[in-house]
């Protein structure tokens, strides 16, 4: 993982940051320096993954992770809203690893089994397949020891054949080897027995993976009634893929991206054909879960979009593990939900939920996806219903009162006060943070705050913990109290936000205040800074001279590799004059909202 970044991104207003669809910023998704924003709630301009996988984990019970040790909010300014961090992906890394340097790899035992040839056997800890991508994705080395496997437990092969056929597998590695080189070394072995079967085989993956799928589909075909049985069952698995690639073969372009309106329909429909009749024959077989998985690919080949959600929604649905969830998150989103097309599913509520909120967007992006009707939203209720989902239904219908119609009033009459102590269920989080903006907007400041002051004593998250602060933070600087957010009770915690509100809506006194010595180290500094900056832009000079003094007891914050203070930067305040190269910024006050440095 790259390390987290302070400060990665600004949200140009603290409560306002929007979040980027799916795909459309230039730095990666799951990278920690990204800022893609996200909230912890069911926000709409949520990127679909943020969402899928906040209403995954809470309907699974599956906690978000959070970096360890947490850092100490009070003394750094890590942005808690970003997709990485709210998806739970800046878990701790393991870097310790077991010492197994003197101990052979599975592999070179496996070959030290076999017999072959010492030169051989020294290869097995270095090789590598040469591509691995796409078709040869499973041409890798864990198919390789998956032959040695098979080798070594056929008894109807003789030594010498086991040898010969292994190191077939082996050269199968290199893209240098060929139908032609395959089947020259492979000439001395009979043609038939299990021997001649395995052969075949090889010689008939070796052209799928140079991409002639004829000669592999005719090939593999022959070789279905086969008396061996790894063989007669891999080539049915085969098969499948023979088809996928054939369906995709002429749909790519030359960046390899995907066009559906270009792929071989047959060939799909083919693939789901053989599919079906792989796990007719072996519903428990070594692929089965491979080829059920291939369905999604089949289907979204065909462009079948109910087939392919109510796939993904029968995959989520059993999901137990994070990661997994994660893993098929980004297939989801990719494969369907960027699809315009995919707009109404009768068999996928969860999917659904995440594609109506994605209408309800203020700025629907550049597929202008269609906005949510309310007749459309009705005629959900009972998909919803049925689904067990009358909850997030619920929160449908008041966030598209909400977000769409403007309707503060309709919005408050869907969602109650929340009355228990526990408010980590992402959906009733949502719930309340929605009653919280509406209460905003139809009653005013004061009412709002009393919600999010209420909110903050339930039992919460972290990250939903610090965005209540921030909300609370917001509608104290809009309601004209900047001063209750730094008094000694005061809720909000969190650097981040003190620091922006230092920043662009604090007056000297209150500046003054945070530079006491009862304050971190780190927020005096800023409330220095800030102060000492105001005093220049306002050429408030006696001020600055008597609040300069301060420099002899708060001392410059020092960044470091992912900390940066060089918006801080007390040092620019004692410059004796002695490097006339040293260029000196000293940026005002913002103001208008809570700027993010």
């Amino acid at each position: 993982m790259k390390g987290v970044s302070l400060l990665a991104g600004a949200l140009a207003l603290l409560f306002s940051g929007q979040a980027l669809s799916s795909g459309d910023d230039v730095c990666g998704f799951s990278d920690a320096e990204c800022g893609i924003a996200a909230l912890p709630y069911l926000e709409p301009n949520n990127d679909t993954r943020v969402n899928l996988i906040l209403l995954q984990s809470s309907r699974h019970h599956l906690a978000l992770p959070l970096p360890q040790p947490l850092p100490d909010q009070t003394r750094t300014r890590v942005n808690p809203f970003t997709a990485y961090r709210v998806m739970g992906l800046t878990a701790s890394e393991d870097d310790t690893t077991a010492d197994n340097a003197n101990q052979p790899s599975p592999l070179a035992a496996k070959a030290k089994q076999l017999n072959l040839p010492p030169e051989v056997q020294a290869q097995m800890d270095t090789l590598a397949p040469e591509e691995n991508e796409g078709r040869h994705i499973s041409n890798d080395i864990s198919a390789v020891e998956t032959f040695f496997d098979v080798l070594l437990a056929d008894t109807q092969l003789t030594e010498p054949q086991r040898i010969q056929l292994a190191q077939a597998r082996i050269n199968m590695l290199s893209s240098a080897t060929t139908l032609a080189t395959m089947t020259r070394d492979l000439a001395t072995l009979p043609a038939d027995g299990h021997a001649g079967e395995l052969k075949q085989y090889l010689i008939n993956a070796v052209a799928f993976y140079q991409g002639l799928f004829e000669q592999a589909n005719s090939g593999f075909q022959s070789l279905t009634t086969a008396n061996h049985p790894w063989v007669a069952e891999t080539v049915r698995y085969m098969l499948i893929r023979v088809s996928l690639n054939q369906a995709m073969e002429n749909a790519l372009d030359e960046y390899n991206m995907f066009n559906v309106d270009k792929a071989d329909k047959e060939q799909g429909r083919r693939a789901v054909e053989r599919i079906d009749a792989y796990l007719q024959a072996y519903p428990k077989g070594r692929y089965a879960d491979s080829a059920r998985g291939l369905y999604r690919r089949a289907y979204w080949v065909i462009g079948d979009e109910n087939a392919l959600s109510a796939r993904y929604q029968r995959v989520i649905a059993a999901q137990k593990d994070l990661d997994a969830l994660q893993t098929i998150n980004n297939e989801i989103d990719n494969k369907l939900l960027e699809r315009s097309s995919f707009i109404q599913t009768p068999d996928a509520p969860l999917l659904m939920l995440v594609q109506d909120l994605k209408q309800l967007r203020s700025d629907k992006g550049w597929m202008q996806w269609p906005a949510l009707s309310e007749a459309e939203l009705i005629a959900q209720q009972a998909m919803f219903d049925d689904a067990g989902m009358q909850q997030q239904y619920r929160y449908l219908h008041a966030a598209f009162h909400y977000y769409q119609q403007r309707d503060a009033v309709a919005t408050l009459a869907l969602i109650p006060e929340e009355t228990g102590k526990d408010l980590t269920d992402t959906t009733d989080f949502s719930l309340q943070v929605l009653r919280g903006l509406a209460l905003e907007a139809e009653h005013g400041w004061q009412a709002a705050e009393t919600h999010w002051r209420h909110l903050l004593t339930l039992k919460t998250n972290e990250t939903q913990q610090k965005y209540l602060q921030l909300s609370l933070a917001e509608t104290l600087v809009k309601a004209g109290h900047p001063e209750a957010i730094f008094a000694p009770d005061s809720p909000v915690k969190n650097l981040r936000f003190r620091s922006a509100v230092l920043k662009s809506a604090a007056n000297a006194d209150l500046l003054r205040q945070q530079t006491g010595e009862q304050q971190t180290h780190e927020e005096r500094a800023v409330a220095l800074h800030t102060l000492l900056t105001q005093s220049l832009v306002h050429r408030d000079y006696a001020a600055y001279l008597k609040d300069s003094e301060l420099l002899r007891t708060i001392a410059p914050l020092k960044s470091a590799e992912n900390v940066s203070w060089n918006m801080e930067d007390l040092t620019a305040f004692t410059w004796d004059g002695s490097d006339t190269r040293r260029r000196v910024s000293m940026p005002g006050a913002n103001h208008g909202g809570i700027h993010v440095k």
